[in-house]
């Protein structure tokens, strides 16, 4: 079996006397879709946050790559934040600048690479995601759609071996999900991108998910297969797929 990509374990994180997360230790494997559920306010987002160490945990590691970062200096940890993309509820998108500016922003952070390369580069990504026309465009001109694709040209400009997403179907109409679900297992299969999608639609779940870690009151109630998930007797689980 593949070696995890990110292991947490022990993972605690408490704010003020309120415990978000307790005592969490999951997997995440390679060219694998994980998708984190759970009701609301469970620790889904925050647990997604501390994969990206944009929050730092009361106790507990986590390994990312084989490397315990959770105390890593922060300039020693950017060489591993460059092989991450994250692609953010709402986009995240600069309205002042064009479509293909917003895609070159971490080409032109993070490397030195001539703008003629970079401007190829993100044609590049930009046609991945079924938007080569857009480059010219402003967000304002795209659909809700077409800005979660902008937005995650953007999250793969750097070539990451790890995609976080945050609720990136919301708001979209079925057919709009659909297509994006359909590109993130093209992500997974051309790219070998490993993909962890914090959602609670419950068709993209069935669509997309390889594995499923299911938080309940911050703690693991399930990791393992979908299939596994669907056909689990915990209460919380059972009525999260079978809601009615």
């Amino acid at each position: 079996m593949n070696q995890p990509i990110i292991k947490i374990k022990n993972l605690t994180t408490q704010y003020d006397s309120r415990i978000i997360l307790d005592n969490v230790s999951v997997d995440i494997y390679p060219n694998e879709i994980t998708v984190i559920l759970g009701k609301s306010g469970c620790g889904k987002t925050t647990l997604l946050k501390h994969f990206i160490r944009l929050y730092q945990p009361t106790s507990g590691t986590i390994k990312i790559f084989g490397t315990d970062v959770t105390w890593m200096e922060e300039t020693e940890f950017d060489t591993y934040l460059r092989k991450m993309g994250v692609l953010f509820q709402n986009g995240a998108l600069f309205n002042s600048i064009t479509v293909g500016d917003n895609v070159a922003i971490p080409l032109e952070q993070h490397t030195s690479l001539p703008p003629t390369i970079i401007q190829r580069m993100v044609r590049d990504k930009l046609h991945l995601v079924d938007l080569s026309h857009a480059y010219d465009l402003y967000p304002s001109q795209l659909s809700g759609g077409m800005r979660k694709r902008a937005a995650m040209a953007r999250a793969i400009a750097l070539d990451p071996l790890l995609l976080f997403g945050d609720e990136p179907s919301a708001g979209l109409d079925p057919v709009t999900a659909a297509a994006l679900d359909n590109l993130f297992f093209k992500l997974r299969d051309q790219l070998n991108i490993s993909l962890i999608i914090v959602t609670h639609e419950l068709e993209s779940i069935k669509r997309i998910a390889d594995r499923i870690i299911f938080l309940d009151d911050g703690k693991v109630a399930f990791q393992g297969p979908l299939i596994e998930a669907m056909e689990s007797s915990h209460p919380a689980i059972r009525h999260f797929f079978n809601p009615s």
